[in-house]
């Protein structure tokens, strides 16, 4: 007696074995991307955290009796310091989400994480000396001048040009500085009478476009770094961040000084902030003149 059992043909609708590794494998793909995107993400966060967190514990070790005066150059670096640093992380985050180049986004990693540990260093000293974090006072008068009389010529590294002269260069640690052009004293001039019309908000609007210590951006030159992508967000970034190392460089060598703060902690970082960023100032050089793009004039 025959069989008449024959067996069935495989149809459409169940997937080969080629079909059904391929999808996983693609799944697997796009699976790995949004992981190495969120690992990254979360590495910078942690970072961030890290950096503030580390910056806490290092100052735990801070004398409880070793609170420096209101006035004194370890209290106003500690504010001013920190203030030119949020804006050095602001742009440095920037150039990461807007720019191209790798080795641009390296470097702004880098000042992100470094500044921010820097910045929580100097918070916690400033939280345990019982002083606000923002200076409630003249930028910078802890250097013993208000900022139209300071002669930045007496700094180390630092020279001023004649009002008259066109702006010249200056060196910080041996690498050129740009010009430093500081408000020169005027000739002696008549009071004025006294005015009896509505206070004018004309310097207010002026001021608020104002760097409020040398080598900071402007809010203007923020909205503008902002709005940049690709190579002009790398060559913008590259050029406010040169200036901004530079313009902070007379503060922290005044901060170094024991002759001018007498808390080794605070020195010890002053003098570490010199070095990183005289290194990063050669590296920030050294790719603007690759991309033939010129230094901006100190502001």
């Amino acid at each position: 007696m025959s069989d008449d059992t024959t067996t069935p043909e495989p149809t459409d609708t169940e997937p080969s074995t080629a079909e059904t590794t391929s999808a996983a494998t693609e799944s697997n793909g796009r699976r790995g991307v949004v992981t190495l995107v969120l690992g990254a993400v979360a590495l910078l966060l942690i970072g961030l955290g890290l950096g503030v967190g580390l910056g806490t514990w290092l100052s735990s070790n801070v004398p409880d009796d070793d609170v420096p005066a209101a006035n004194s150059a370890a209290v106003g670096f500690a504010q001013d310091m920190t203030r030119h640093h949020e804006q050095g992380v602001q742009m440095a985050a920037l150039a990461m989400n807007n720019g191209v180049d790798p080795q641009v986004k390296s470097l702004a990693y880098d000042i992100v994480t470094t500044q921010s540990n820097e910045i929580g260093q100097m918070q916690s000293w400033l939280t345990r000396w019982g002083y606000p974090i923002i200076n409630p006072g003249e930028p910078m008068a802890w250097m013993g001048h208000d900022m139209a009389s300071m002669d930045m010529s007496a700094m180390p590294g630092m020279s001023m040009a004649p009002s008259s002269a066109a702006p010249s260069s200056t060196m910080v640690g041996g690498h050129d500085h740009g010009s430093m052009p500081m408000p020169m004293p005027s000739t002696p001039a008549t009071t004025p009478a006294p005015s009896t019309s509505a206070p004018s908000t004309e310097a207010a609007d002026t001021s608020a476009d104002e760097p409020p210590m040398p080598g900071m951006a402007t809010e203007a030159e923020m909205a503008k770094l902002r709005s940049l992508k690709g190579r002009d967000s790398d060559v913008y970034f590259l050029q406010l961040m040169l200036r901004h190392h530079q313009g902070g460089a007379h503060m922290m060598a005044y901060a170094a000084d024991p002759k001018n703060v007498s808390q080794d902690y605070v020195r010890d970082l002053a003098s570490t902030m010199e070095r990183t960023q005289g290194n990063e100032i050669k590296t920030l050089q050294a790719m603007l003149a690759t991309y033939g793009a010129p230094e901006l004039p100190m502001n």
